[in-house]
């Protein structure tokens, strides 16, 4: 079992040192590392490399778990996609082990709040109002997510979030996620019926006038 540690840095904190110590002497092998430096956009593309590095029986180790994502229902959906991977989440301030014997019961109580989320994401979602503010922009054209990023996609779509949030969540950019839902989507749509049925009538038989 390997333990894979993540650390994100807030604008609002100083740096990774903090975190870095406490993943290290709870055995985390490799570390991924993400700094936000701006409040409105909070980007994790780390998070996304840490998830594809993680195997069944492997652990995802953070210091808090609002490391894991900049909302309640984005921190849910990943510790239910990583339970079903298999994947564990340990968490030192809270203690909480999705890996253990109670993990199966830690993730239901936790998704029984998932709901509630999704309802507060699509009220949020439709009267926020975005600032003006250029965005800049990371060169080269964005890695193709993984099959357990895609889910994250479609996971979070569901839940209401917009294109936008999605691609700020997984550091991504926003053509990306249009590409990941347009080929779940294709990949869910049901092969169309291409045969053809060709229907005959006879000639209509015809009688001069006068015949009987």
């Amino acid at each position: 079992m390997a333990v894979i540690g993540y650390i994100y840095v807030g604008p609002l904190e100083h740096n990774a040192e903090f975190q870095r110590d406490l993943l290290r002497r709870q055995g985390a092998s490799t570390i991924f590392e993400d700094i936000s430096l701006h409040t409105s956009s909070p980007r994790r593309p780390e998070l996304s490399a840490a998830i594809d590095a993680v195997d069944r029986g492997d652990k995802l180790l953070v210091w808090r778990l609002d490391r894991l994502g900049s909302t309640s229902a984005s921190v849910l959906s990943l510790l239910e996609l990583l339970a079903q991977r298999g994947v564990g989440v340990q968490t030192l301030a809270e203690q909480l082990d999705t890996g253990g014997i109670d993990g199966p019961t830690i993730v239901r109580a936790i998704s029984a709040f998932n709901e509630l989320e999704r309802n507060l994401i699509r009220e949020r979602t439709l009267v926020r109002v975005y600032a003006a503010k250029a965005r800049g922009r990371t060169g080269g054209r964005p890695r193709a997510l993984s099959d357990m990023n895609v889910e994250r996609v479609l996971a979070l779509r569901d839940q209401g979030a917009s294109v936008r949030e999605i691609a700020e969540e997984l550091g991504t950019s926003r053509a990306t996620v249009y590409r990941a839902i347009e080929s779940a989507t294709t990949e869910r749509r049901e092969p169309e019926d291409d045969r053809s049925i060709t229907v005959t009538f006879p000639n209509p038989v015809t009688r001069e006038l006068g015949d009987t």
